[in-house]
């Protein structure tokens, strides 16, 4: 069975059309169509809907998904490996971490005028990934927010953690949409992480907490933190954010702190890896920032 078929089923269901997911793969429609066949033939399943416009996954279909994306993910990971002669620094982090955390951090890392072939994948979906990718070398670490499922594996012998930070996390919203919030008894547009976010779960508590829980309105909702900054930053509503992704906002007035008499909820950063690592070069930052 060729990958290709499954970046086939990857496309199609993206943009809901043959032909334009042909036009995607550089194939004619007759053809993807033919292999989209001998994969629904191979599963023994029927995963696209045909009678939709666009066309809809089946449930067969949805249950594939994941596993499709993730299997050709890991193919592209193997083209790579053996074009690169240097072994990278692999760092699969969250999304959130990787933009506002690690440049500084891997900056003040690594010793001055070292320079060091490093890598960081955000594609991980689920701790279980991100674990799994640093059991099978696809990663040397983990960079992550602490947290109660996280914390499980942190926990295991095989595993070691190191604190890297802190973060705080908490309402903010545009200074035009926080009047609105404090004068009028009208709903309250809420912009949310995805249930798949690390912070979905870090920010329940701030939700809780909300001073008035019954007028917040879900219009939005994203995996990454820099699309709940954007459209926090326009004004379509109030979001938990982390300190770091808005502070400078903050201080340039384009954003403020809601509810300053709620207490932030407390992140730490964490770095995680696995004791069975062979990568000589994760070893040595890691004894660098343990200090051994």
């Amino acid at each position: 069975m060729d990958i290709e078929w499954y970046e086939d089923f990857l496309a199609l269901a993206d943009t809901g059309k043959f032909t334009a997911a042909a036009s995607m793969r550089g194939s004619s429609q007759s053809a993807l169509s033919r292999r989209i066949q001998l994969l629904e033939t191979r599963l023994g399943a029927v995963l696209i809907d045909r009678r939709k416009n666009p066309i809809r996954l089946t449930v067969a279909g949805q249950a594939l998904l994941p596993n499709a994306l993730e299997l050709v993910r890991l193919a592209r990971d193997c083209e790579q490996s053996v074009k690169i002669l240097d072994c990278p620094l692999s760092f699969a982090s969250l999304h959130t971490l990787a933009c506002n955390f690690f440049p500084d951090w891997i900056s003040h890392a690594m010793p001055p005028g070292e320079r060091v072939f490093t890598r960081i994948d955000t594609s991980y979906r689920s701790t279980d990934d991100y674990y799994m990718a640093l059991l099978s070398g696809r990663c040397d670490f983990i960079l992550f927010y602490r947290e109660a499922e996280s914390q499980a594996y942190a926990q295991r012998e095989e595993f070691e953690t190191l604190s890297l930070g802190h973060d705080e996390l908490y309402w903010v919203a545009t200074p035009q949409l926080a009047e609105h919030c404090t004068q009028s008894e009208g709903p309250i547009p809420w912009l949310t992480y995805s249930r798949s976010a690390q912070l979905h779960e870090l920010s329940r508590t701030q939700v809780s907490r909300h001073p008035q829980p019954e007028r917040l309105q879900r219009v939005f909702e994203a995996t990454v933190s820099e699309a709940l900054k954007s459209m926090v930053a326009n004004g379509h509503g109030v979001a938990c954010m982390p300190h770091t992704m808005v502070a400078g906002m903050i201080e340039q007035g384009e954003l403020v702190r809601l509810y300053p008499q709620m207490e932030p909820d407390h992140l730490e950063v964490i770095l995680v890896r696995w004791l069975g690592n062979r990568n000589t070069q994760a070893q040595a930052l890691w004894a660098r920032l343990a200090g051994t």
